[in-house]
Parts: C-alpha cells; sequence; structure tokens
C-alpha cells in the first residue's frame, strides 16, 4: 500500500495556521515587564512596611500624605490590574499592546518618582 503524501500540509492534517506568527517576543517582552513590575514590587513592600510601621527611614521621612500616600499604596493593585490586562490582551494575540501593559507598572513607579520629587511642594 502505497501512503499518499500532500505538498500541503493543512490537507495532511496538520494544524498549522499560515497568519499564527512567531510570539517569542511578546512570551520575552512579557517575561521582562513582569520580572521588572515584581521587582519593584519587592521594593515598595520593604518600603510600605517601613512606611506603615513609622520604622522605614527615609520612607516616612517624606511624610506621604492625600493623593502622594494614596498613589504610593495603591502600586500592588496597579500590579495586579496589569497582570490581568496583559494577559487578556496576550489572549487576543495583542502582542505589542500586551507587553506594553505588563511594562507599565515599572514605567508608572519612574514617573511617580519623578512627580513626587519635582511636583510636590517639600
Amino acid at each position: 500500500m502505497i501512503a499518499h503524501t500532500s505538498p500541503n500540509p493543512s490537507a495532511a492534517g496538520a494544524a498549522h495556521d499560515p497568519d499564527a506568527g512567531d510570539r517569542t517576543g511578546t512570551i520575552l517582552g512579557a517575561f521582562a515587564g513582569v520580572l521588572g513590575s515584581g521587582a519593584v514590587l519587592y521594593f515598595w513592600l520593604m518600603g510600605a512596611i517601613g512606611l506603615l510601621t513609622e520604622t522605614g527611614g527615609q520612607i516616612v521621612a517624606l511624610q506621604l500624605e492625600g493623593a502622594w500616600r494614596a498613589l504610593f499604596l495603591a502600586y500592588p493593585f496597579v500590579f495586579v490590574a496589569s497582570l490581568v490586562a496583559g494577559g487578556a490582551l496576550a489572549a487576543l494575540k495583542r502582542d505589542l499592546e500586551a507587553v506594553g501593559v505588563f511594562g507599565l507598572p515599572v514605567v508608572a513607579a519612574v514617573a511617580y518618582y519623578l512627580a513626587l520629587i519635582h511636583l510636590r511642594p517639600v
């Protein structure tokens, strides 16, 4: 018996989607974004413990009040929201947007720091 070979892989039953691109960049970008955001979360946690127990040194000396304190304490929510939104965008195959959303907490932390230095009255 002679086996039939077809030059078309989809005709042979192979699942091949010509529109599916290589998503390695998305995976690496998401990993880098989550890793960076997690690193910021680690240091945020140390600062938050010092701030809430008033034993934190420089973070206590900043005397964060009102919106500045609320923005500081909002970081874990931004982190979780970026994970959920980035995962949803990756599932929808919106690769560039997903990578950007995964890295958003790092950008937000840097923007908060710069605003704290330049915009907050001392």
